[in-house]
């Protein structure tokens, strides 16, 4: 990996404008230009030209000749697991044009880009061990026998979020690829050009031609289209719960399964029996790292009523000092959210608490910092005296805004968590062994950090309730993307039933 940091003018000349389409690199030749806009300053970047409707139905047809194309089909799981780990090193070399291109269109600091395209190799890499490695079963009927066969779907169809764009894509792919699926990739029209770089390093890797196509679009088009083509047999998204319920209507028409992660509104528990030093460090991180703009932040903290007035005192004192800056710049911590109309929206709901009862402890305005009033910043927001059924406590945010609420009983605090509509990731800070696992096993979400934070290649991750359907990463996530094909033997000769 190259560590030099990149100016700007340097990231840009590695953006690329270009569609994948069955091997080739070629222009989009949709009609409506994508202006992709810097976040830090809200000026262009660069003016993109979507796919067409045609070269939807060519990229997705492109994938389903390629699934069934014996250079494809007769593949390996091992040879297959060779592509992604030789991929996995050109994103390891390019990781810092990656990075600068993800920071330059999305805001997030060059510091966690950084992570997120490694963290990425680390996905590409743990599913190209995984690839040689799917496994059936056997069962002994006596005068039969059965096996089951995992088998790939076919077509997959990735739609692609704004946040952490690069690293949403690789763990999907890579699984979906593992298991001997073709790609049809369509990153978001707001964030795109990490996504369209990854592009050339697929086609350096040696991915045979339609295996992997990479187009771009906005989601009522182009994602449209992918989701709702029969061709496509199975549909990979990210995103809010609004758009999650437009995939499954649209999926519907061929009866396509789909894998969502979609929003959520994570609890943060903390217990009394706790270092509190480290529990604050631990909920600084949870409710604004990458500016809270990821589904599983966690935004209602629940805290013992005798350790409020201390815990906020000290979180907000540190929360005030995160860097802001220049997502390029290293040394920047907190960066732009990604459009003005997100900062506009936040405060909005942040205003509408005001009014309810709610008090801004620290934060709940628009950056006016010299040199940050052109950009998207929100400083981190801590509100008290949120009850758990105002709408700042129930609607996913999606920025770095967080509501405190005390609690007098641990089971008030667990029920308080689970009474909400999402499910996604739920934070416990505990030095009671037999305490942080009662609480665990009472939380109504799909993952649960005890005295931790952040997942990876080897955890299961996805949601309950509105917070999606199925699993990314580990072994788990095989099974979304084959499915399974029961064989059974006779070994006798057979008897009719009928007496012809």
């Amino acid at each position: 990996m190259n560590n030099k940091t990149l100016s700007a003018a340097e990231i840009s000349q590695n953006i690329s404008k270009k569609l994948l389409i069955n091997g080739k690199f070629v222009d989009g030749l949709g009609d409506d230009q994508i202006v992709v806009t810097n976040p830090y300053n809200n000026q262009p970047i660069v003016s993109l030209s979507p796919a067409s409707s045609s070269q939807v139905e060519s990229a997705i047809q492109a994938a389903h000749t390629a699934f069934k194309n014996p250079s494809w089909k007769s593949l390996t799981g091992r040879a297959r697991g060779k592509l992604l780990f030789k991929l996995a090193q050109l994103v390891d070399r390019d990781t810092e044009i990656l990075a600068g291109l993800e920071s330059l269109d999305t805001g997030i600091p060059i510091r966690e880009t950084r992570m997120e395209i490694s963290t990425s190799v680390l996905h590409l890499e743990y599913f190209a061990g995984f690839a040689g490695k799917i496994e059936g079963t056997y069962q002994d009927l006596g005068d039969r026998f059965n096996f089951v066969r995992r088998e790939p779907y076919g077509v997959i169809g990735q739609i692609v979020p704004w946040n952490t764009p690069f690293k949403l894509m690789a763990r999907g792919f890579a699984a979906a690829v593992a298991c001997g699926n073709t790609m049809v990739v369509k990153p978001s029209a707001v964030a795109p050009l990490s996504i369209m770089r990854f592009a050339h390093l697929v086609d350096e890797a040696g991915f045979p031609p339609g295996t992997v196509n990479i187009i771009l679009g906005t989601g009522r088009t182009v994602g449209k289209a992918i989701v709702e083509h029969p061709h496509v047999r199975k549909v990979i998204f990210t995103g809010g719960t609004e758009g999650g319920h437009e995939i499954m209507q649209q999926a519907v028409r061929t009866v396509t399964p789909t894998v969502l992660e979609l929003g959520g509104k994570g609890p943060i528990i903390v217990c009394n029996q706790i270092n509190m030093d480290e529990a604050i460090d631990g909920v600084l991180t949870q409710a604004f790292a990458r500016k809270s703009e990821v589904c599983f932040a966690g935004s209602r903290l629940f805290v013992p009523r005798a350790m409020e007035v201390e815990f906020v005192e000290k979180l907000a004192a540190k929360a005030a000092k995160i860097p802001m800056g220049d997502p390029l710049d290293p040394a920047t911590q907190l960066g732009p959210l990604m459009t003005p109309e997100r900062v506009t929206s936040i405060l909005s709901l942040v205003n509408a608490s005001i009014k309810e009862g709610a008090k801004v402890y620290c934060g709940g305005e628009k950056s006016s910092i010299s040199g940050l009033s052109q950009g998207n910043f929100l400083p981190p927001t801590i509100l008290t005296n949120v009850t758990n059924q105002m709408t700042v406590s129930r609607e996913e945010l999606f920025g770095p805004v967080l509501c405190v609420m005390p609690y007098d009983k641990l089971s008030d605090a667990i029920d308080m968590a689970n009474d909400s509509d999402f499910g996604l990731a739920a934070y416990v800070w505990s030095n009671d062994l037999r305490e942080s696992h009662h609480i665990a096993d009472s939380l109504e979400c799909g993952n649960v950090f005890l005295n931790s934070y952040g997942y990876q290649s080897e955890i299961p991750f996805g949601g309950y309730k509105l917070s999606g359907i199925g699993r990314e990463h580990g072994s788990v996530a095989m099974h979304e993307y084959t499915q399974v094909k029961s064989i059974t033997v006779g070994m006798e000769r057979f008897k009719s039933r009928f007496t012809v």
